[in-house]
């Protein structure tokens, strides 16, 4: 797998928001939303191994739609990288999991990270997006403005 240049990149964000602008647009279901978003930035993101959602349920995020090898069930607040992206409210871009503290191996073939907050329109963090790489620092600055900028077009989930 080669991770692709950072212009490859933005070329294929541009792709990915069209079409999950006109998914999600007439969309009122949250998880159909979802599984559409997942299903076109694995598709066209070649360095996305495994993609996909957690939903805020009580204490827990609790897998959603996603793409790829089986996710853990349930992570707490503040454990590892979607834990904690959900606590702090920031994306999160890990180029090395495995030097990261507390990083939860849900697969072991992951090796680098990014993952997005999403909120509801009162502001609060109603879910994470997570994408996984097999390869060490294929996330960057450009994956984390791209995926921010469409999930801020996104309106509320």
């Amino acid at each position: 797998m080669t991770v692709p240049t950072a212009a490859e990149k933005r070329r294929l964000y541009a792709q990915a928001a069209l079409r999950i602008g006109g998914l999600v647009a007439a969309e009122p279901d949250r998880i159909a939303r979802m599984a559409g978003v997942t299903a076109v930035l694995h598709g066209l993101m070649p360095h996305f191994y495994w993609t996909g959602f957690y939903r805020v349920s009580g204490a827990s995020l609790v897998i959603g739609p996603y793409q790829g090898t089986p996710g853990c069930s349930r992570i707490g607040w503040g454990r590892g990288v979607c834990g904690t992206a959900w606590a702090t409210g920031e994306t999160q871009v890990v180029g090395d999991v495995h030097a990261y503290p507390g990083h939860i191996a849900c697969d072991a073939q992951s090796a680098s990270e990014v993952v997005v907050p999403l909120r509801d329109a009162q502001g609060r963090v109603v879910a994470v997006f997570d994408a996984d790489a097999r390869v060490a620092g294929a996330f960057d600055a450009v994956d984390r403005e791209e995926l921010e900028a469409i999930f801020a077009n996104w309106g509320e989930i």
